[in-house]
C-alpha cells in the first residue's frame, strides 16, 4: 500500500486565526521529528496565498518579518529534506489585509471558482510560483483550499497552462454546502486513483488529469460525542495545538454529532485514532493507495503520538511516499 500523509500548511481563517508559530511552525516541526526518526517523508500543501500577504505587509509591519522568515525557511527545509511541497490555495487571501495587529480576513470569495477565469489564471500563476521560487522543483499537484474545486470547467485551462496534472481535493460521498463554500463529492468515482478532464467526479480514462483522491471513511456520531466529551475531559492530550479557531460552518457540528457523516481519513487529533482502522478497510478492498488529509494547525499531542504509532506500525510492510516519488518522473 502506498501511503501519503499530506498536509495543509495553513493558518485559522475564523476571527480568530491564531499564530504563526502555534499553528504552523511548532506542529510541522513535530511532524519533522517522526520523518527524521522512521526515515519517511510527507506531502505539505502550502497556503502560498498567505506567503504572499506576508511579503506584501512585511514592509510595512516589521513584525511580519519574523512570520515570514519562519514559514519560508521551514518550507525550504521541508523541500531540501525531501518533503513534497506542493499547491494550495485559498483565494480569499486576495480580500484579506492586515492591520498592524491582526489579519482581517474577508471570506466573501472563499473559492477560486469565486473569481473570473482571468482572475484565476493570475492567482494561480502568482501562486504557484512562490512555492517553485522557495524550493526550485516542480510544483504539479493542487488540494483546494476548502474542498472547493467545483466547477472544475472555470479551473481546467489554467491548469493545463500551468503543468497542474494532479489532484487531490476529492473524498469520495463528501458533501458540504453554505454561503462562503460548497463541495460535491457524492458522485466520485469509488476508486484510490483515476483520470478526469473535464469534471473532477467524472472519471475519463484519456483525461489529462489525475486524481488521488483522499480517502474516504463514515463515522458515526458516537465517534464525535467521544471527541467532544474527550476535549472536555483532557483538553493537554486533545486540544489542537492551534491557537486559532476555524471559520463558522453553520450546521456542520449537529451534522457530525446526530447523523452519520461522509469524512476524509485525517490525522487532525482523534480522528488519528482511526488511521489503522481506515487502512484495514482499504486492504481488504485491495486498494493501492491510502491518502491521509492532516493540517498542522489541528495536530493535537494526541495526533502526534498516533501518527508515530501508524507510521512505527506500518513502515516495514507499506510504502510511505510522496507525489513526487509517484509522479515526478511525468513532469
Amino acid at each position: 500500500m502506498n501511503i501519503f500523509i499530506t498536509l495543509d500548511y495553513e493558518i485559522y481563517f475564523g476571527e480568530n486565526h491564531g499564530t504563526v508559530e502555534k499553528c504552523i511552525i511548532y506542529p510541522t516541526s513535530e511532524l519533522i521529528r517522526i520523518a527524521e526518526k522512521h526515515d519517511v517523508r510527507f506531502s505539505f500543501f502550502v497556503d502560498c496565498g498567505f506567503i504572499l500577504k506576508l511579503d506584501e505587509f512585511r514592509k510595512k509591519f516589521p513584525v511580519l518579518e519574523n512570520d515570514y522568515k519562519a514559514i519560508t525557511e521551514q518550507v525550504k527545509y521541508l523541500s531540501d529534506t525531501g518533503h513534497d511541497i506542493q499547491l494550495h490555495i485559498h483565494p480569499h487571501w486576495e480580500d484579506s489585509s492586515y492591520d498592524g495587529k491582526r489579519w482581517i480576513i474577508d471570506v466573501k470569495r472563499y473559492k477560486l471558482a469565486d473569481f473570473s477565469e482571468n482572475d484565476i489564471a493570475d492567482i494561480v500563476v502568482r501562486y504557484k510560483k512562490v512555492l517553485t521560487d522557495i524550493t526550485n522543483k516542480p510544483i504539479f499537484t493542487f488540494r483546494a483550499g476548502g474542498w472547493c474545486l467545483q466547477p472544475f470547467s472555470k479551473l481546467k485551462k489554467v491548469f493545463k497552462d500551468n503543468n497542474i496534472t494532479v489532484d487531490s481535493s476529492v473524498f469520495r460521498n463528501g458533501y458540504y454546502s453554505s454561503e462562503q463554500y460548497s463541495y460535491d463529492f457524492r458522485n466520485a468515482p469509488d476508486k484510490d486513483i483515476y483520470k478526469f478532464e473535464d469534471d473532477v467526479v467524472i472519471e475519463n480514462e484519456k483525461g489529462f488529469f489525475t486524481e488521488l483522491p483522499i480517502s474516504p471513511i463514515k463515522n458515526s456520531p458516537l465517534f464525535f460525542w467521544t471527541l467532544f466529551l474527550l476535549g472536555r475531559k483532557n483538553p493537554y492530550l486533545h486540544k489542537p495545538l492551534g491557537d486559532g479557531r476555524a471559520m463558522a460552518a453553520p450546521g456542520y457540528r449537529k451534522k457530525l454529532l446526530t447523523k452519520f457523516t461522509n469524512n476524509p481519513v485525517s490525522v487532525d487529533g482523534y480522528n488519528s485514532h482511526l488511521l489503522q482502522t481506515a487502512l484495514g478497510i482499504l486492504q481488504k478492498k485491495k486498494r493501492n493507495n491510502m491518502v491521509i488529509i492532516g493540517h498542522p494547525k489541528a495536530l493535537s499531542r494526541y495526533s502526534i503520538q498516533k501518527i508515530e504509532e501508524f507510521v512505527q506500525n506500518n513502515k516495514e510492510k507499506n510504502n510511505f511516499t510522496t507525489f513526487t516519488k509517484m509522479f515526478g518522473n511525468k513532469v
